[in-house]
């Protein structure tokens, strides 16, 4: 369609102009005019502001929600968007935020280098007396951070404690930990059960898993929001710097969480990797794979598909060389052969060669 005929005077009155408006941000994104869209937006915005939003009823849901949720990833008219989104029954306000962690006074980093902060300042983990404290906080964020038993886990941090000397060493770290915090409603006990309140608490695992959500939702019905898409990746490799306490000594009350975050991680890269070449980006494509492999140097199904890009490319030396680097990885680490699958895509490069 020509955008030069989407013109905001083409509605029989003020009430229609709002919708000719997306129509010409939708087609200016579509072509990469992504300035021209925020003009389009901001005027559609504007105009619903002082005349209602009725009329955007008329729009495809899902069209509507997508040029909504761009235009306060843009910062145009966020308060307004979100009331939009609330008033036309389209998904709330946390579907669209790309990072909550701004406004609360506990932040708490666990994947890859634990790390927490409260306001300004970081806390250092290595200083004396703090090991018990943090080990309680791990354990709860391990556990899932809402309504965890105390006894599970005075279970699993004073396995060899009994009766009023478990209950003890329990009441005397978490009164440690909330004065570390400095916020008292930032750990809620409410009889035996233990929570990291959201209102003031981050936690990146909380933000990580919401943004796989969001992530699946959008990769799920193919979206063609490839901005919000592309927001939502950089968003999700940032908080994924590497597996759920990583430079903890093991213990298995961490390894659960450890081995289910990053078997999501795994697969929802590829499912991005296979989103961004369908796209044309072999590049991001392939720094998707890559970084997979870095942090998970064993994942047979990241060396596949990253092979599978490069013979695609007809870039069969980086292919060869990734199967040999799988092959290593695999020998080293594991004792063990690549798959049928893997030598599979390895012979296929021979042939062509």
């Amino acid at each position: 369609m020509n955008m030069q005929a989407l013109n905001l005077e083409q509605g029989d009155n003020v009430m229609q102009q709002p919708i000719f408006a997306m129509l010409q941000a939708h087609y200016a994104l579509q072509e990469g005019g992504k300035n021209i869209a925020r003009t389009a937006m901001q005027s559609a915005l504007q105009l619903c502001k002082q005349h209602g939003n009725e009329n955007l009823k008329l729009l495809n849901h899902q069209f509507l929600k997508d040029l909504l949720i761009w235009s306060y990833q843009q910062g145009i008219e966020k308060d307004y968007v979100k009331q939009s989104l609330k008033s036309l029954m389209i998904d709330g306000p946390d579907v669209i935020d790309i990072n909550t962690k701004v406004d609360k006074p506990v932040k708490i980093s666990t994947l890859g280098e634990f790390s927490v902060q409260v306001g300004d300042q970081t806390l250092s983990y290595t200083r004396a007396g703090y090991n018990k404290p943090f080990d309680l906080l791990k354990a709860l964020i391990a556990f899932g951070g809402k309504q965890i038993n105390r006894t599970k886990i005075i279970d699993t941090l004073w396995p060899d404690a009994e009766g009023d000397c478990a209950r003890r060493n329990f009441d005397t770290t978490l009164h440690r930990l909330r004065k570390l915090l400095k916020h008292s409603k930032a750990l809620v006990l409410h009889g035996s059960q233990l929570t990291l309140d959201p209102h003031y608490v981050w936690v990146d695992v909380w933000e990580f898993e919401r943004s796989l959500g969001q992530m699946d939702g959008e990769l799920s019905r193919l979206s063609n929001n490839s901005e919000l898409v592309r927001q939502l990746t950089d968003h999700f490799l940032e908080l994924y710097q590497g597996h759920f306490l990583q430079n903890d000594h093991v213990r298995p009350w961490t390894l659960v969480l450890r081995e289910t975050l990053n078997s999501r991680f795994n697969h929802l890269l590829i499912r991005l990797g296979k989103y961004w070449f369908q796209k044309d980006d072999h590049d991001l494509a392939i720094a998707l794979f890559l970084r997979g492999i870095e942090l998970d140097s064993t994942s047979e199904s990241l060396y596949q598909e990253l092979m599978n890009v490069y013979v695609r490319q007809g870039r069969m030396a980086e292919a060869a060389s990734t199967y040999l680097r799988c092959r290593k990885a695999l020998a080293t680490q594991l004792a063990v052969l690549p798959s049928s699958d893997t030598v599979r895509i390895y012979k296929s490069i021979s042939i062509q060669n």
